[in-house]
C-alpha cells in the first residue's frame, strides 16, 4: 500500500480561500490539475509502498512519541516547484514560526523512524513545509501562472490548528487521489 505521515488541513475559511485561488489559476487557461482542497495536507514524510508489518513497525516507533503542533498555523503566500521559470508545483507556504514548528515535528518523525528501516529512498529530503493546490501538467499559459503567483505571494489565508499527525494510504485514481487514515496518533 502507498502511504504517507501527515497533518491534515481542514479549516472551512482557509479551504475556501484557498478554492477561490484555484478558480483564479484555473481560469488563467494554463493546463493544471487542482488538488481537490478536501484532501489539503502537509506532507511530513513520504512512506511509499509498504506492507502490514511495515505498517505496524511505523505506528509503533511513532505512537505517545511525536509532540503535537501546539500553535495556530499562519497559511501565507504562493510560490512554485521547482521554480518559477519550471513550474511543476504551485504552492501556498505558512510563516517562519510555523514553519520552525513544522520542521521540528518532520525531524522527530525522521529520527524515530531511523529504527524501523529503509524507507521510500526519496523521501528524506530537506522538510519545506507547504500546501500543493494544484500541478502543471504543461508549460501552456505559464506566464498568467507566473503572473498569479506573484500577485499572491503575500497573501495572508488565514491560521488555523491543525490536527495530529496521520498515517495515511494513498490510492491513485483517474480523478485524482484518494486518501484514508490507516491511523491517527495521539
Amino acid at each position: 500500500m502507498r502511504t504517507f505521515l501527515s497533518y491534515d488541513i481542514d479549516n472551512a475559511m482557509i479551504l475556501s480561500k484557498v478554492e477561490r485561488l484555484q478558480k483564479e489559476l484555473a481560469s488563467s487557461g494554463a493546463d493544471l490539475k487542482l488538488v481537490n482542497p478536501s484532501i489539503l495536507h502537509f506532507t511530513v514524510r513520504f512512506l511509499g509502498e509498504i506492507d502490514k508489518a511495515r505498517t505496524d513497525k511505523i505506528i509503533s516507533a511513532l505512537e505517545g512519541k511525536v509532540k503535537p503542533v501546539d500553535i495556530d498555523v499562519a497559511f501565507r503566500g504562493t510560490g512554485a516547484f521547482p521554480s518559477e521559470s519550471r513550474i511543476s508545483v504551485i504552492w501556498i507556504g505558512i510563516d517562519d514560526d510555523s514553519s520552525k514548528v513544522l520542521s521540528e515535528r518532520s525531524r522527530e518523525v525522521n529520527s524515530l523512524l531511523q529504527d524501523v528501516g529503509p524507507l521510500h529512498e526519496d523521501s528524506h529530503e530537506e522538510f519545506n513545509p507547504h500546501v500543493t493546490i494544484a500541478r502543471v501538467r504543461t508549460g501552456r499559459g505559464k506566464q498568467s501562472l507566473v503572473d498569479l503567483i506573484r500577485q499572491h505571494k503575500s497573501e495572508d489565508f488565514g491560521k488555523s490548528s491543525i490536527g495530529p499527525l496521520k498515517l495515511k494510504l494513498s490510492e491513485l485514481m483517474p480523478s485524482g487521489p484518494k486518501y484514508s487514515d490507516i491511523h491517527v496518533f495521539k
